[in-house]
């Protein structure tokens, strides 16, 4: 009983000494994300061809390509709510290609 008991407490001793190492949130790296576009949308494909298809930072950048899609999508239908007519039309389109992506588009 006195070894399952100290075992116990070792055991929580050591997981107490990780959690603020797992807790700490490091800064993620951001990357460049590029994309090709036919007729005001997004090639979904072409999203972050700039790194090797494939590898972490591709993955990573699509991720993040996704976030900056839903980002973007946010701002311009904003701004398009905000702007009169028919001075919110520049904002129309941009709200329009980021608003799909942002729907449309899946990093894996």
């Amino acid at each position: 009983m006195l070894r399952r008991t100290l075992l116990l407490a070792l055991a929580a001793s050591l997981s107490i000494s990780v959690l603020p190492v797992v807790a700490g949130k490091v800064p993620e790296k951001r990357y460049k994300v590029k994309w090709q576009e036919r007729n005001n949308r997004i090639l979904h494909r072409s999203v972050c061809h700039n790194h090797d298809a494939g590898s972490i930072p591709y993955r990573r950048c699509r991720v993040q390509a996704k976030q900056l899609f839903v980002q973007k999508c946010r701002h311009f239908e904003n701004k398009y709510e905000k702007t009169q007519r028919p001075y919110n039309k520049k904002y129309r389109k941009r709200r329009d290609k980021f608003c799909y992506s942002a729907d449309a588009f899946f990093p894996i």
